[in-house]
């Protein structure tokens, strides 16, 4: 469950929105150096290695914490990261110039040989969630100790961005060959980031200082992070009044109005690139039964849990493709508005499922507002009450029914969808399996035609949609929700809070 992708990704409905911004980065004055600042997480963190990653909130750490081999800007085109020139006129063979002079927070220098060994490493790893992402990787050729090429199996139009997230992070070898089985909690000297791993306490905090060889000169302005895991939204925006937070992920949509109302506080907004919804298990009962999935997906009225739950924040979501997507298809509603989900009546009845959630008070929500819209069509929602880690890994064994699970999106299409629904996906928890869906997920990432890849997306979507193995409810807002000492922020649509030129004063 990842959530990610990864995913993953947080559990919690992304509670933010508002007005529009005119402006992804707030800044006023010179920034300073110097001070720290505690970020909230909606969850726990599970592990702190990307291969092994699939949780939104370690992504979140990830990005201050190690380098990818590509960025993006807020438009989210690719642009440079470690690999500053890159030659892909030959579809199946990748040319990277990779940045020079670049150090390790334990001195290990970067270089060719590193970035074959991640990639190797993400492609092998017994425990790797990226083998989805490196699908199309055959072999990694250090052609010199600045140049990398890439042999692809066949053409892949995804590659670069997928190497902007966790599959393209690379970590010193010494690092990882020092840490040995506790590496993926007690990543000392792994990165190259702007911030460097110092501790973490699990269920209490994490902490990251400021990497003085970081290099991009003078960045970054802040001392050190900490991130505190808490998991009641009620609780985050506490700590947030009180000061012993100057940075949430996320708060209850309730609250939006109220803190936007506060001088003491920032909230701006952009639109985000996840979906959020819940997953059906396709691979055991009840939900092998393809009819009783339809049901389940027709019944819910979607824009009551987003009048009601979201306070109208963000948008009615049908499917895995969100509004800022190149991909997105406006005409899809397969399952739109309260008179389809009078239909689920006329659908299979009578059946009994658990839905799985955690005690989140928005989430517990949520599921009540489900139960009743369900009994309705003749349909009994149990619900079930873990705490996150739990709940995440038995998604990821397929030890669920229903279960209430996010996902904080990718730069390309294929990200909200390949890992999720081509059969053996790395994020294919549902246990889902539609061949059509393969060959149009397969034939979209060997074209770099824009045009045909757009076809190929919303072909598969429409089928995914139909088949009902997600039942998608609403797309989200990616948030700034901070102190107003926070200067120099500037708003992705991945959600992922990048610290690098943040400044406290």
């Amino acid at each position: 469950m990842r959530r990610v992708a990864v995913l993953v990704c947080a559990l919690t409905l992304v509670a933010a929105c508002g007005g529009s911004t005119n402006s992804n980065t707030n800044s006023s004055g010179t920034p300073k150096k110097g001070g720290t600042v505690t970020v909230a997480l909606e969850n726990e963190l599970r592990v702190l290695d990307p291969a092994e990653s699939s949780l939104l909130v370690e992504r979140e750490v990830f990005y201050n914490l190690y380098d990818s081999l590509f960025t993006i800007d807020t438009s989210l085109k690719i642009q440079a990261g470690l690999v500053t020139k890159w030659d892909t006129s030959d579809p199946k063979n990748y040319v990277f110039n990779l940045r020079q002079n670049v150090k390790f927070h334990d001195g290990t220098a970067f270089d060719a040989s590193v970035v074959k060994f991640n990639l190797e490493r993400g492609k092998t790893l017994a425990t790797s969630r990226r083998k989805s992402d490196l699908a199309s990787v055959d072999t990694v050729e250090v052609k010199d100790p600045q140049t990398v090429i890439l042999h692809l199996k066949k053409p892949d139009a995804t590659l670069l961005a997928t190497l902007v997230d966790r599959a393209g992070m690379m970590l010193s070898p010494a690092a990882v060959q020092k840490g040995a089985k506790d590496f993926d909690v007690n990543p000392i000297g792994a990165g190259s980031g702007p911030f460097q791993f110092v501790e973490w306490k699990r269920n209490d905090h994490l902490t990251l200082k400021r990497f003085d060889g970081y290099w991009k000169s003078g960045q970054p302005y802040l001392d050190g992070v900490t991130y505190k895991a808490i998991p009641d939204v009620n609780a985050i925006l506490s700590a947030l009044k009180t000061g012993d937070v100057d940075i949430a992920r996320t708060i209850a949509a309730k609250d939006v109005a109220g803190l936007q109302a506060d001088s003491n506080f920032i909230y701006r907004q952009v639109p985000a690139i996840g979906f959020n919804g819940f997953e059906l298990n396709s691979g055991a009962p009840p939900f092998n039964d393809p009819a009783k999935r339809k049901a389940i997906a027709t019944a819910i009225d979607r824009s009551a849990i987003l009048k009601n739950i979201q306070f109208n924040i963000g948008v009615v979501g049908f499917g895995p493709i969100p509004p800022p997507s190149w991909a997105y298809d406006p005409g899809l509603k397969v399952y739109s508005d309260k008179a389809e989900a009078d239909k689920a009546k006329g659908l299979a009845t009578g059946f009994a499922f658990t839905y799985k959630t955690t005690s989140d008070p928005v989430n517990l929500q949520l599921a009540q507002l489900l139960q009743g819209e369900l009994t309705k069509a003749g349909i009994t929602m149990n619900v079930t009450q873990e705490d996150f880690a739990t709940l995440v890994q038995e998604c990821q064994l397929h030890k669920f029914e229903a279960c209430n699970t996010n996902w904080s999106g990718r730069i390309d299409p294929d990200g909200n969808l390949y890992a999720w629904w081509h059969t053996g996906g790395d994020n294919n928890d549902g246990q889902y399996s539609n061949s059509q869906v393969d060959s149009f997920l397969d034939d979209a990432r060997a074209t770099t035609d824009q045009s045909k890849r757009k076809s190929d997306y919303q072909q598969a979507q429409k089928l995914i949609v139909a088949d009902a193995p997600y039942v998608f409810v609403t797309f989200g807002v990616s948030a700034q929700i901070s102190s107003n000492k926070i200067h120099g922020f500037t708003l992705y649509p991945d959600l992922m809070i990048r610290l690098a030129e943040v400044w406290k004063g």
